[in-house]
């Protein structure tokens, strides 16, 4: 596929994708109760939207988007804009929450933190910074509640 066939897809998902943070140590591992995962029910204070089961993050530099409904990820990148859909396990953490599992043996995790986060390209803002762990590559970006 050329790049000049492949232009929409890239166009199309720049549009959609976002933001990206700086790594602020929201890796799930180092939280600080990474080694105690709460219940993976949505717990926390009603109306929170890190209680919610439904998220939209995304990033730029690379071009990825997750849409996410309960435990399932629908990951797509300008490479795959037919996506790929994944089951992971929710964790809440004192800062946010992840969804972690493996697509075919490669691990992933993505993690939505309550840290402001603002769009590299459109200025954007967003109430949650994502990071994505994804087949050893660790992509940063933002995320909103529903989608």
């Amino acid at each position: 596929m050329t790049l000049h066939t492949r232009l929409p897809s890239i166009l199309l998902l720049a549009c959609l994708a976002a933001c990206t943070a700086p790594d602020g140590g929201s890796d799930p591992a180092t939280a600080p109760d990474a080694g105690h995962a709460a219940d993976p029910a949505p717990s926390a204070v009603a109306g929170d939207a890190i209680a919610g089961d439904r998220f939209r993050a995304r990033g730029n530099e690379p071009f990825w988007a997750i849409d996410v409904e309960g435990d399932v990820l629908h990951f797509v990148t300008p490479e795959m804009p037919e996506g790929r859909t994944l089951q992971g396990t929710r964790i809440a953490h004192a800062k946010g929450v992840a969804f972690s599992g493996e697509d075919e043996g490669r691990p992933f995790n993505l993690d939505i933190t309550r840290t402001a986060c603002s769009d590299s390209m459109s200025g954007d803002a967003f109430e949650f910074t994502a990071t994505w762990d994804y087949a050893g590559q660790r992509m940063h970006g933002c995320a909103r509640a529903g989608h």
